[in-house]
């Protein structure tokens, strides 16, 4: 799921949407985006987008099977 934000809101983290990045935080840096990218954050942004929400479940959820979505 798409999100417009660099942070990580609750219980998520984001996902760096570069293909083939895997780089998953609180918040995706502009240093990540220069050092791993070589790309602005802004660059990053318009040629892939902002990064992806990814919903943290707790162990209980997993075991009962519920999902965040």
């Amino acid at each position: 799921m798409a999100n417009s934000s660099w942070n990580s809101m609750g219980d998520e983290l984001v996902k760096c949407p570069v293909d083939g990045c895997h780089h998953i935080g609180q918040i995706i840096t502009k240093a990540h985006c220069r050092i791993e990218h070589g790309m602005t954050r802004d660059e990053v942004r318009k040629k892939y987008g902002f990064p992806e929400r990814v919903i943290l479940l707790k162990r209980s959820q997993i075991e009962r099977g519920e999902t965040n979505g």
